[in-house]
């Protein structure tokens, strides 16, 4: 059973555009979304949208069980390569058209937006109308404006591609950023889900809401997606985050807040922001910490407030951590991790298979390094590891570089055998997927369409087919058309720094990368 508190009720009839908020993942990820609750939050705010969510595998609204075709736009949230298969069977089990050129001028305006949409949009571009680069908060509104001034979306498609931060192949777009977090939207009502069942409840529990402290992250780690293309990192004023913070408890009911951002232990006054939630009575729940800011002030902070678990990245071993630019020793590690387990704090640690010229001498040592973490923790039951292949993501100086599965086969195989303590691993297979989905073009689209039943042996051809491709001389990379801030020059120039090893060390401590996003 599930209730849900401070939803959004209008009467359809009375407002000028209704729009379809989709998330094509289930409850509990939608949930734990802070975009997702932003758009939410921040069309509801205009009495003419009313905006509601369709959850996949539903395929009607959740405030009015309406169908897709009823609404005037059906906008996708894609925050996962996987989610491409659900946003296609919830199209194909609606009532409009899967492709865009089928459509007619009275179905709604199909967009799309998110991490994935922005990063490489040919992969589904025959499914989408339109993407939107950036935040959604620069670019919605005016796309809703420009959808209620006309009859025929498809047909006066460009007056849309007038808007900053607005994609369709062919015609290139540059990411829209918030440039000031003063002006980021807070979503102060955010719903409250009530249940018992695991299965719905929302990733940090159904007592907790989310807090944004900043966006964007410049630590500069080559394999990192989301900390190329949200560059710059623009942070959330303390006093601000306070004052969210208690006016969100206050329509809430929750005591425990989750903090949001690409590099929440970066924030400059992090340790101050925890101490002022603890000492208001807020519980903490935090992402993924960046060991170089982690302090022990801050562990016991945090401690003090309620927190069971941190999770840290150590990634691979000391030299593979160089060729990917995240320059945090051997030392530091055991340090936070002696500490978190003398506060009896859990910890739970994301590693990497695959970096850049990665050996099986490589695989032994880390598997030695984690067998020396872990039995710091055995007394405690307290360490647990997640494995994952590293996967070459668009906009990253890692783009250029292939994926083997044979070889990471092999790998995993070997770490598996001789470390089972507490250690979780991605699927191999649905690694392979997501490569082809993140790193193919707009050839892609007719094969998405047959959906989850293509044999993985189709996958694995494609590949190796895309690794090909990337070794040609003359090889041009599918989302070219995306400008996210990033130079070319910069990236390529980070690529020749991996295979020596070489640090390009923080911009924010060390003077201007030249990256290009600030300019």
């Amino acid at each position: 059973m599930i209730e849900e508190y401070n939803t959004v009720i209008k009467n359809p009839r009375k407002v000028i555009t209704r729009f379809a908020s989709c998330y094509p993942n289930i409850y509990r990820v939608a949930m734990s979304s802070m975009g997702y609750h932003i758009i939410y939050d921040y069309l509801n705010a205009r009495e003419d949208i009313y905006c509601e969510r369709v959850i996949y595998p539903q395929t009607k609204s959740i405030e009015t069980r309406s169908d897709l075709a009823d609404f005037d736009i059906v906008s996708f949230t894609l925050q996962f390569e996987q989610d491409y298969f659900n946003m296609i069977d919830m199209l194909k089990r609606s009532n409009i058209p899967l492709e865009s050129k089928n459509r007619r001028p009275t179905d709604p305006l199909v967009i799309a937006g998110g991490p994935c949409a922005a990063s490489n949009p040919l992969p589904i571009s025959t499914f989408v109308d339109l993407f939107v680069i950036g935040d959604a908060e620069v670019t919605l509104d005016k796309i809703i404006d420009v959808r209620s001034d006309t009859n025929n979306p498809r047909a006066d498609i460009y007056d849309f591609l007038d808007i900053p931060g607005v994609y369709k192949p062919g015609e290139p777009a540059k990411i829209q950023q918030v440039k000031n977090m003063k002006d980021a939207w807070r979503p102060i009502y955010q719903i409250v889900t009530k249940t018992d069942n695991k299965k719905f409840m929302p990733a940090f529990g159904d007592n907790a809401f989310l807090l944004e402290v900043s966006r964007g992250c410049t630590r500069g780690c080559r394999f990192c997606m989301s900390g190329c293309m949200y560059r710059p990192r623009r942070e959330t004023p303390l006093k601000t985050l306070l004052e969210t913070a208690e006016k969100t408890r206050q329509v809430t009911g929750h005591n425990k807040v989750a903090l949001i951002g690409e590099a929440v232990s970066d924030y400059s006054k992090i340790e101050e922001l925890c101490w002022e939630l603890t000492q208001e009575g807020f519980q903490i729940a935090t992402p993924s910490l960046r060991i170089e800011s982690v302090t022990d002030e801050l562990l016991e902070i945090l401690k003090q407030s309620g927190l069971k678990t941190i999770t840290i990245a150590p990634e691979t071993i000391q030299k593979q951590r160089w060729k990917l630019n995240k320059p945090i020793t051997d030392t530091e590690i055991y340090h936070t991790v002696d500490r978190a387990i003398a506060l009896k704090l859990k910890v739970k640690m994301y590693l990497l298979l695959g970096t850049p010229g990665e050996t099986t001498d490589d695989i032994m040592e880390l598997i030695n390094f984690l067998r020396q973490l872990t039995s710091k923790g055995v007394r405690y039951n307290t360490i647990t590891t997640s494995v994952n292949p590293l996967i070459p993501k668009p906009h990253t100086p890692l783009q250029y570089m292939g994926f083997d599965y044979d070889d990471l086969y092999d790998k995993f195989k070997k770490y598996s055998t001789r470390l089972k303590h507490r250690n979780k691993k991605e699927n191999l297979k649905k690694a392979t997927i997501q490569y082809v989905l993140t790193n193919s073009g707009a050839e892609l689209n007719s094969l998405l369409k047959i959906g989850k039943k293509i044999a993985f042996k189709d996958w694995h051809k494609l590949a190796y087919k895309i690794n090909e491709e990337k070794e040609k001389e003359n090889y041009t990379l599918p989302w070219h058309e995306i400008d996210v801030g990033i130079k070319n020059s910069f990236l390529k120039k980070e690529y020749k720094k991996v295979e020596a090893g070489e640090i390009t060390p923080w911009c924010e401590t060390d003077g201007c990368y030249n990256c290009g996003s600030c300019e």
